[in-house]
């Protein structure tokens, strides 16, 4: 189960977002593809991790304790590291904004993963495209709750089995998703489009993976099969301007045959993963670095700050290795 290509997807998908959101801050809107499947994806690779190890230590409280030492101390890291830049950028004076509502409320929300309360800060990156701090953070909400869904669904499992857990999750999930998109085209109400970013509509990504772990003696059995169909169906999936209805189904299913089914990239399982913390900061660093250089071409704003997120995300894999592993 240790030996897959989980840790390569991570750094396909981290580099991903971070040229997605390259174009996003610069306004040159060449998206390489769709977020939401690296977003996808990585809640994917947490779900069949996070759960393959939960059903070996199942104890509740060493999870928590464990989860908190993976996810919180980075995370926390990441809101100072925008405080920080906030402070060095804005054109306020220093104190008032220290003291500043706007600023006492982006270190609160943030801190509690609801940084949709509050991702600016007074007088930072007005001038930009975009004036959030860590756009990236979005995602944190969600990956918490699905942790605290693990040990309560792991329970039900036990008691029901697995199909009668899991299957009704899955399928009321994508009922969900499926009601909200359409509600979406209908309407055009960015309201319904925004509920299908939230966990109830994302389930799929994080359990379809915990389903397959769950018959995982098949999935090794027919994993040739699973990675080509998946491949094929994800070719319409990569469009960068619709959510593909296939996606939620296929992408979980593509990575867990892809993670185990490439053993030529099976290196790469060696790899030290500085993944999220690569994810936790590049958007302040992409933030900043255009701040800096103004009008500069996206590619000389790449180069500054892929080697600067490289750089702190390598220095806090360093000085946190509890954090290191799985995301």
């Amino acid at each position: 189960m240790r030996t897959n290509c989980f840790t390569l997807l991570r750094y396909l998908f981290a580099l991903t977002i971070f040229c997605n959101h390259l174009c996003l801050l610069t306004g040159s809107n060449r998206f390489l593809f769709s977020s939401l499947i690296c977003v996808g994806g990585f809640f994917a690779i947490s779900g069949f991790l996070t759960f393959n190890s939960y059903n070996h230590t199942p104890n509740t409280f060493y999870y928590g304790v464990k989860r908190f030492r993976r996810i919180y101390p980075p995370y926390v890291l990441a809101v100072l590291f925008g405080l920080g830049v906030g402070l060095l950028m804005t054109t306020m004076p220093k104190s008032e904004f220290l003291l500043h509502p706007q600023t006492l409320r982006y270190m609160a929300f943030n801190l509690l993963f609801l940084n949709y309360g509050q991702p600016t800060l007074p007088g930072v990156f007005e001038t930009n495209i975009e004036p959030f701090i860590n756009g990236a953070l979005w995602t944190m909400k969600v990956e918490v709750l699905f942790y605290v869904t693990v040990p309560i669904v792991h329970r039900l499992i036990g008691k029901f089995g697995k199909n009668r857990v899991l299957l009704p999750i899955i399928i009321c999930s994508l009922v969900f998703y499926y009601t909200m998109l359409a509600m979406y085209v209908a309407t055009d109400d960015k309201f319904f489009y925004s509920m299908t970013h939230q966990i109830i509509a994302v389930l799929p990504y994080f359990y379809i993976p915990v389903f397959l772990l769950y018959n995982f003696e098949w999935v090794k059995s027919h994993i040739k099969t699973l990675m080509l169909v998946s491949s094929v169906l994800m070719i319409p999936c990569l469009s960068t301007t619709i959510d593909s209805f296939l996606l939620p189904l296929v992408l979980p299913v593509w990575m867990v045959s892809f993670a185990y089914g490439c053993k030529w990239l099976l290196f790469s399982a060696h790899w030290k993963d500085i993944s999220y913390q690569f994810y936790l900061f590049h958007f302040p660093v992409l933030q900043l670095t255009i701040a800096i250089l103004g009008t500069a071409s996206p590619v000389l704003i790449a180069l500054v700050a892929l080697p600067v997120t490289v750089i702190i995300a390598t220095g806090l894999h360093m000085l946190t290795p509890a954090t290191s592993s799985q995301r």
